[in-house]
């Protein structure tokens, strides 16, 4: 019912560009037809999402109660610190049922539907921006790896936190919070520079892409060149969520291998 409620309301974001730019048109010369048709899908999309988010809490928290005794009453031999660290861990697959799953399916609606009503307005500049992606999936392809380790430092540091502050002695619990420092920094350059790449590569063909659609279509209204530039860049954004999506899965892959080896 959940993932009903995000497919029905992402079909009314895809179609939204092309009613916004009927809606301009139509405002420019004094009609409101398409600001009504604009007010009601709004309102229903806004309806189930709505109904989502009230839904979604009940199911996750009883799942997330369900893995984490599971876990505790099959591990009865990991430290205290380990134990406290992988039930709070356990946080993350909830996290990703909750928010990035569902983030992620309307990502993936996104890309599909905003590349059909690109290749329904010029098939050329469709094809150009499908073009961009090969880059993505090289940037991605030459960083998961360093991700992936850099994760699965982080979480083995995390396990030992609460074992180091149960010692007292403040010279390794010093040493232990700037490793931490180090190891968050480490990630977070990684994360910068896959950021800028992306972003990056997404303004050059942002600017291709409507550089093409322009010279091949001078005669436009002002309403089709906002869902024209709307579905390319919809389209753009939508393609940085395979990166987000490759972070997310290292960080759940580490999690369940830690609670499922126990």
């Amino acid at each position: 019912m959940i993932y009903l409620f995000v497919f029905i309301a992402q079909i009314e974001y895809l179609i939204e560009p092309y009613v916004l730019g009927k809606m301009i048109d139509g405002l420019l010369i004094g009609e409101y037809y398409w600001l009504m048709i604009f007010f009601i899908t709004s309102m229903v999309a806004n309806v189930f999402m709505y109904k989502r988010m009230v839904l979604d809490t009940k199911i996750y928290t009883t799942i997330y109660n369900d893995i984490v005794f599971e876990y505790l009453k099959n591990d009865k031999t990991s430290e205290p610190s380990a134990k406290i660290a992988r039930t709070e861990m356990a946080n993350n697959i909830i996290n990703f049922l909750e928010n990035d799953l569902q983030y992620y399916i309307m990502a993936i609606m996104s890309l599909i539907g905003t590349l059909f009503f690109v290749f329904l307005q010029d098939y050329i500049t469709g094809f150009v921006v499908a073009l961009c992606l090969i880059p993505v999936l090289y940037i991605i392809k030459k960083l998961y790896k360093k991700i992936a380790q850099g994760t699965k430092v982080a979480f083995n540091q995390y396990e030992k936190k609460i074992g180091t502050m149960n010692e007292g002695n403040d010279k390794n619990i010093n040493s232990f919070f700037e490793r931490r420092r180090k190891i968050f920094i480490h990630l977070s350059t990684l994360q910068g520079k896959n950021w800028f790449s992306l972003n990056s590569v997404k303004t050059l063909f942002l600017v291709i892409a409507l550089v093409v659609f322009t010279s091949r279509h001078t005669n436009i209204s002002q309403g089709q060149a906002v869902t024209i530039y709307t579905y390319i860049n919809q389209f753009l954004i939508s393609l940085m969520s395979i990166p987000i999506g490759v972070e997310t899965f290292t960080r759940i892959k580490d999690v369940i291998h830690r609670i499922k080896t126990t």
